[in-house]
């Protein structure tokens, strides 16, 4: 049965092999230059939100044989402020967006949620237009912030409350190692990151995120966002998510960010 389901497949190719060869180069294309992405938490809020469906650029670092991690190429070398995807190094099979706030050789330090690069505190403000902050949990208790990551400007929350977990506000002064990142998220207090967890390896790199190109929330949703689900069981979930939605957003209890369709990432 299984030679006979073989020799199915193998004339199938034969017979398609110009569909197939569409196929194999839609997915090289996939693997090499691109990879969708969807934002599971509002780690990164308020520059991602929950729901952000982006595309991070693949080769911005690196180009790496279809299908395998081996690197042809270098491209280009992360800069402090980037927005980057790669493996979790506690779980190569999680991929985090996170921003690179310190680079091979910086010293990183935070004080009083202020952070230090090289000696240098970073210049931030506050920010006192608080529009983008309409669909983020307990906006109220949050301060939004413009941050000048040494020439790279992006927004920032703190969280007002004191009951903030201290490792979020104080770090001593740290050297990032050869070939490794300090990736932090923008919701400072709400964020597990490099302050938790370590540096990430260059090698874990995925790509630097782009561009939104759908973005919604359905708060309902929010744990099926989360879930570390099985290849299969994330298809259920998609399809879930999908015919979920769109009654909620009938009945006005989710929506679409129009606001964000087609936005640049920073």
């Amino acid at each position: 049965m299984k030679d006979s389901q073989n020799n199915s497949f193998i004339q199938w190719i034969k017979d398609n092999h110009t569909m197939a060869y569409m196929i194999l180069a839609l997915l090289a294309l996939r693997w090499t230059f691109v990879e969708p992405y969807v934002v599971p938490t509002g780690s990164m809020e308020p520059t991602l939100k929950t729901g952000d469906r982006l595309y991070a650029l693949k080769c911005a670092y690196d180009v790496r044989i279809p299908f395998t991690e081996q690197i042809l190429f270098k491209t280009g070398s992360v800069q402090r402020g980037d927005i980057i995807l790669f493996r979790y190094p506690r779980d190569p099979n999680v991929t985090f967006v996170k921003r690179a706030v310190g680079l091979p050789g910086d010293r990183v330090e935070f004080r009083s949620g202020k952070l230090l690069v090289n000696g240098q505190e970073i210049e931030r403000h506050e920010l006192k237009d608080r529009s983008l902050m309409y669909d983020i949990d307990d906006a109220d208790d949050k301060t939004l912030f413009v941050e000048n990551l040494t020439g790279k400007k992006h927004y920032m929350i703190l969280t007002n409350s004191h009951e903030y977990d201290v490792r979020t506000r104080y770090m001593e002064e740290t050297v990032i190692p050869e070939g490794h990142l300090l990736a932090i998220g923008d919701n400072r207090d709400n964020s597990s990151d490099s302050r938790f967890w370590g540096f990430v390896p260059m090698e874990n790199l995925k790509g630097k995120a782009m561009f939104i190109w759908y973005s919604s929330w359905d708060p309902e949703l929010k744990a099926s966002m989360v879930a570390d689900y099985s290849p299969p069981m994330r298809v259920l979930a998609f399809f879930y998510e999908f015919f979920k939605f769109f009654p909620d957003w009938a009945q006005g209890k989710a929506w679409v960010r129009y606001e964000r369709i087609g936005t640049y990432t920073q």
